[in-house]
């Protein structure tokens, strides 16, 4: 039984040691308070702990207890310490106690004050000279008090109180005759359950629930009859269903029988449970019965069923399986193709959901690939090798994708050999398989490969395998090396063709490549190679863009390269560098156009650092841009005194706002109240706000008002208003803004919506 509710150390009964004489801490203890001096718990319990299991100095401690719980004029705090701990030395003690020694305690389980102190010291005691006490102090209380002995005796076990508790079922009081058909269930045994199966129906729903235990606490004989009883009754369909689980369960024999029976019929509540003891049941002859009557059910019955014996792994309902990918209905057809990813297999099987994955089914093709690609059995590898070599076009690159996706590299040989094959859709599928499949030396095989495609499906599918075998190399720094060579070296014609591999392949490296054609000799190449990089998708091609520019004879060219750099900038706001500011550094002196160069300082305004604020000051007395200059040593001088300060009306969250991480972000109800404010430290100038709701594209602020002031106390009216957009909200600020604080507003109520800043951006 549990012991949880006596906080005092069981440990401490084992250890040996004297019991203190009679002291001061014995008068203390009558006293004892929740709050103050503790000291006379802490010699009791040091007492405890030096009695050990000499039975002697338990009983000592014993009879000191007692004399507390006897003890009229002993605080509550006290008689509490003392009956937990008393609680604790008779459970525990070697020496059974007496009734005579109990006497006092039974006396307390009557009191409504007293009870859940006599209690706490009864409910631990092992053996049943304690079962009289509350018994009889049953009898003698109501409501709450005897909810509480009702409990104790639950906890306990006692068998002797079953005649008092059968008595309580009839109780007028509700609560007590539940708590007393919870207590026979948990007592159990044939007296008990007697008592409980004694009562009119229909039961109440708290007597079927302890039927429902104690008979499942009988011997399985015994057991299964009533719980068929409670099964087929009219009652509670949450009872009727336990007491089929614990059928299935507990009588496997007839287990199959029951599930049959259960699924032709038409009751989803008790299908339900049916079908779910299908996945752990281990009854013999289960999944022949299944597979016997499936044909005969309805749809959703079958489905599930297909599911469990799929999930179950059962060979038998192979032949079952593939019959029901042909069923009428869908749910059916789905059930079983998945289920066929999971069951031992054969070649047929591998036949048949290869057909399938070929045909016109979106959904159902995409599962039949799922299974395929899971499929085991004797034969299964060999069928999908076979079934790619030879046979229909359709079947044949069903085949060959399930090649790639079991792994089987036994079949590198033939998906070279199909690099001739006459049919264009199994040239492509092969090379998509090949790319999967091939180790990293081949390759140059792939770069043959497309650059001797003649069909276009078949050259994207032979670019793409090259480029995935070539990201799968590990070797980081090296692994383009064979394309790039081949590119550089070859014709326009093939260059053309391989150059999308560079921006796919991505890196430092590719960018290189990508930037020496770029200057090649060969219009064309140069054009597409040039194009790719400003189309790039990270930082690494910034630095060989910036080269272009900086070597290129081809003004457009130059005017391409700068704009590619200046573009991807504008589409990825990330943290500025150092290295983002020696691009532009390159860029400025190759710049012939004042307004391009205007809007390189305004890019270059971004940055934070010491470099940056030389550049720009470099240029201030330049009669084109030097405008443009002091302006961007104002901005970048601000920036270097720390990042912006912000707060919002709602603080949680306001640090997300300009903390440079898109995976984090500021939301607040639209009320037409909200607002954010960013503190600069110092006036500077401001062209344009953006804020970012990507991921919250439709959580902008429904009308937003934007004052610039270096005054709080007098912000003064707003520089723009206006209505927020989806995914981004620009905002654009009226030339010669400027000022060392802005307080964005949205002014306008939205109903059930929310105003979201992923990060909001300062130009």
């Amino acid at each position: 039984m549990s012991r949880s509710l006596f906080p005092f150390p069981v440990a401490l009964l084992v250890c040996a040691g004297l019991v203190l004489p009679l002291s001061a801490a014995d008068s203390a203890l009558p006293v004892l308070g929740f709050s103050g001096s503790q000291g006379a718990l802490e010699a009791l319990d040091g007492d405890l702990k030096a009695a050990g299991t000499d039975p002697a100095k338990l009983a000592a401690l014993e009879a000191r207890l007692l004399a507390v719980l006897r003890n009229k004029d002993a605080t509550f705090a006290a008689r509490q310490a003392a009956a937990q701990r008393l609680g604790l030395v008779l459970a525990f003690s070697a020496v059974k106690p007496t009734a005579a020694t109990l006497r006092p305690l039974g006396t307390m389980l009557a009191d409504e004050r007293d009870s859940d102190l006599a209690r706490s010291a009864l409910e631990p005691v092992t053996s049943d000279v304690a079962d009289p006490l509350l018994v009889t102090a049953l009898g003698k209380t109501s409501g709450r008090t005897r909810l509480g002995l009702i409990d104790t005796v639950a906890r306990r076990g006692s068998v002797a109180a079953v005649p008092a508790l059968a008595k309580l079922l009839a109780s007028p009081d509700g609560p007590t005759a539940a708590a007393a058909a919870e207590a026979l269930g948990a007592i159990g045994g044939s007296e008990a359950l007697a008592a409980l199966q004694a009562t009119p129906e229909p039961a109440p729903r708290a007597v079927t629930a302890a039927k429902l235990v104690a008979v499942t606490r009988l011997p399985a004989a015994d057991a299964v009859p009533l719980l068929q009883g409670i099964r087929t009754a009219a009652g509670d369909p949450v009872h009727r269903a336990a007491a089929l689980r614990a059928l299935l369960e507990i009588d496997a024999v007839n287990a199959p029988a029951t599930t049959v029976a259960v699924l032709g019929g038409d009751d989803w509540a008790m299908k339900q449970v049916v079908l779910e003891s299908l996945y752990a049941s281990r009854a013999p002859g289960l999944a022949a019965a299944l597979l016997g009557s499936l044909p005969s059910w309805d749809a959703p019955t079958q489905s599930g069923v297909l599911h469990a014996l799929g999930r179950r792994g059962e060979a038998t309902a192979a032949a079952a399986a593939v019959a029901a990918t042909a069923h009428a209905d869908a749910e059916v057809r789905g059930a079983a193709i998945t289920a066929l990813g999971t069951i031992p297999g054969s070649a047929e099987t591998a036949r048949v959901l290869a057909k399938i994955a070929a045909g016109a089914d979106a959904a159902e093709a995409k599962a039949a690939r799922v299974s395929l690609a899971r499929l085991n059995g004797p034969g299964v590898s060999a069928a999908v090798l076979s079934g790619a070599e030879q046979g229909e076009a359709a079947l044949r690159t069903a085949f060959i994708e399930q090649l790639a996706l079991r792994n089987q590299t036994e079949g590198l040989p033939l998906l070279l050999k199909l690099r001739a094959d006459p049919d264009a859709a199994v040239r492509a599928a092969a090379a998509t398989a090949f790319g999967d499949l091939a180790p990293i030396a081949d390759v140059k095989t792939l770069l043959d490969w497309t650059l001797a495609a003649t069909d276009a499906n078949e050259q994207s599918r032979a670019l793409r395998a090259l480029v995935t075998l070539t990201l799968r190399n590990p070797t980081i720094a090296t692994r383009g090396a064979p394309v790039y060579a081949a590119i550089e070296s070859a014709s326009a014609e093939a260059a053309l063709r391989l150059l999308p591999a560079l921006g796919r392949i991505g890196g430092e490296p590719s960018a290189a490549s990508a930037a020496r054609l770029a200057l090649g000799a060969d219009a064309k190449v140069a054009e597409a190679a040039l194009a790719a990089l400003t189309r790039w998708s990270d930082t690494t091609a910034l630095a060989s863009l910036a080269g272009v520019a900086e070597k290129t004879t081809l003004p457009a060219a130059r005017t391409t390269a700068v704009e590619g750099v200046m573009a991807y900038f504008e589409r990825t706001r990330v943290a500025w560098d150092g290295d983002d500011t020696a691009v532009v550094a390159r860029l400025l002196p190759v710049v012939a156009d004042p307004a391009v160069r205007g809007r390189l300082l305004k890019l270059l305004s971004r940055a934070g650092d010491s470099a940056a604020l030389a550049l720009a000051a470099g240029l201030k007395a330049d009669a084109a841009v030097g405008a443009a200059a002091r302006e961007a040593v104002e901005i970048i001088t601000a920036n270097l005194a720390g990042p912006a300060k912000v707060r919002a009306s709602a603080p949680s969250g306001a640090g997300n706002i300009m903390d440079g991480k898109t995976n984090t972000r500021w939301t607040v109800p639209q009320v037409g109240e909200e607002w954010v404010e960013i503190d600069f430290k110092v006036a500077r100038p401001l062209h344009r706000l953006t804020l970012d709701q990507t991921g919250r594209a439709g959580d902008f602020p429904e009308s937003y008002a934007v004052h610039v002031t270096d005054d709080l106390a007098n912000p003064g009216a707003p520089v723009a208003t206006g209505t927020g957009q989806t995914g981004k909200t620009v905002i654009a600020l009226p030339a010669g803004t400027r000022g060392r604080y802005v307080i964005i507003k949205n002014v306008a109520e939205r109903l059930d919506g929310w105003w979201a800043i992923i990060e909001l951006y300062v130009d």
